[in-house]
């Protein structure tokens, strides 16, 4: 639409020039009369005037169309980005349905745990995968039991998340259950820093998912501390 109007207003300005130029030096056909030579000026001079008019407007409408043409490369561009977000969001979801254990609906898997140390507290990093249920999400908790040694003695201790604010230490139990609460449909990354309480020198952590008090899954990993 820009390019047609374009070219019709340089069709135009090449005629309007045209004719001013055979109106300011083509040879006179016999003498005129004052009255004819001012009426050739007025009409050269409104005809410049309309051809400096054209310019502007043909100025104008390339401008348009530069602008449209560079909006469209934008949008193309975008367009571009979206479709290849959606392609690696694909490829994650089928990877993911991959991992999905076996069983019936809404049986829940830990498909890996990671824990090491971090300074006198112990980094934790899990993924849950859960096959899901009839649309309804999981809502349960974590719970890290580690087994080990305190002054030469056997020991077993629930770890609970450090607090983000304060001094340190352990969260308050009902504070860290909180922190540690689940609620997802397909697949869950969880991690955090748990506190080791003074003395207690963990040998394995066990990590078990619960939904109410009912263990739903769990993985032990042996650690170094």
């Amino acid at each position: 639409m820009y390019r047609l109007g374009v070219a019709a207003l340089l069709a135009l300005l090449l005629g309007f020039a045209a004719g001013y130029r055979y109106a300011r030096h083509a040879p006179p056909d016999g003498a005129l009369a004052p009255g004819q030579a001012a009426a050739l000026g007025a009409r050269a001079a409104q005809a410049e005037a309309q051809a400096d008019g054209l310019r502007s407007r043909l100025d104008a409408a390339s401008a348009e169309l530069a602008v449209e043409q560079g909006a469209r490369q934008g949008l193309e561009q975008q367009l571009q980005s979206a479709q290849a977000e959606l392609g690696r969001a694909r490829d994650q979801l089928a990877f993911f349905e991959q991992l999905l254990p076996p069983g019936p609906q809404g049986s829940l898997d830990i498909r890996a745990l990671a824990v090491e140390r971090r300074g006198q507290a112990l980094g934790y990093r899990v993924l849950l995968m859960r096959n899901p249920g009839n649309g309804v999400p999981f809502r349960g908790s974590l719970q890290f039991i580690a087994a080990g040694t305190r002054e030469g003695e056997a020991e077993t201790v629930e770890l609970l998340p450090l607090q983000s604010r304060g001094e340190g230490g352990a969260a308050p139990p009902g504070q860290g259950r909180e922190l540690l609460a689940l609620e997802f449909d397909q697949y869950q990354r969880s991690q955090g820093i748990l506190a080791v309480p003074e003395g207690f020198v963990p040998d394995t952590v066990t990590v078990r998912v619960l939904e109410d008090d009912a263990v739903r899954a769990e993985r032990s990993v042996a650690i170094e501390f």
